[in-house]
């Protein structure tokens, strides 16, 4: 059964990739980093990994290591992204964390850049684990903050997308949906003059829960 709903979510993710269309906003800050050999992290809501996964699967990937977590379901997300040329590491804040943390340093140690969903696996809903500023540390570069949202169906009639009655209201983009996927650089330590470490660490995680807030506390909103 779990092998049928790999293969029924791996081709409903590349009907996606194929018919969405894409609009990255902010891109090129990374492409900087890049350029200069640093490496970065993305820290998404959990709402909207879907959204992003199909946002960034358009471009040439580079070195990028995503974590998902021990579950059933984080298990599905592994296999797939795998699929799809992503490289994972499993572990998650309640399960397996310290073994996850270990294989990030050494994976920014290698030079590569990591992606994480930082309220996830199981919420609440827009508070972030501190785990994203030890990811920061690994890969000893910036933050970016990814959000991705469904803006409109490019067919008449056609639904943009749909949102799972979980806990995070996850948002499931439908075929032929406009994807706007954005990135904003989180300011480090030394732009805002900030000299001590959990200053700036609950700076990070007061600004990350503040902005997803304001991006997506309609969808808790019932209509």
């Amino acid at each position: 059964m779990r092998r049928i709903l790999f293969y029924l979510g791996y081709f409903y993710y590349l009907l996606l990739v194929k018919t969405a269309r894409i609009k990255l906003t902010g891109f090129e800050q990374v492409q900087e980093f890049w350029k200069n050999g640093k490496n970065v992290v993305f820290c998404c809501p959990h709402n909207a990994i879907l959204a992003c996964f199909v946002g960034v699967d358009s471009l040439v990937r580079p070195n990028v290591v995503l974590i998902s977590s021990l579950s059933g379901d984080g298990e599905l997300v592994a296999k797939l992204l795998i699929k799809r040329r992503f490289e994972m590491i499993r572990g998650s804040s309640s399960r397996g964390g310290k073994k996850a943390l270990l294989e990030l340093q050494k994976a920014g140690k290698l030079g590569k850049s990591l992606g994480v969903a930082f309220d996830g696996p199981k919420g609440p809903p827009f508070v972030p684990k501190r785990g994203i500023i030890g990811c920061a540390r690994a890969v000893d570069g910036p933050l970016f903050f990814i959000h991705a949202h469904a803006l409109k169906g490019r067919i008449f009639g056609f639904p943009k997308g749909i949102r799972v009655n979980s806990w995070d209201r996850f948002l499931i983009p439908l075929p032929f949906c406009e994807i706007s996927v954005c990135f904003e650089k989180i300011p480090e330590k030394q732009e805002l003059n900030i000299q001590d470490d959990l200053k700036y660490e609950d700076y990070v995680l007061e600004n990350v829960q503040k902005r997803a807030t304001e991006l997506y506390s309609h969808i808790y909103h019932k209509k």
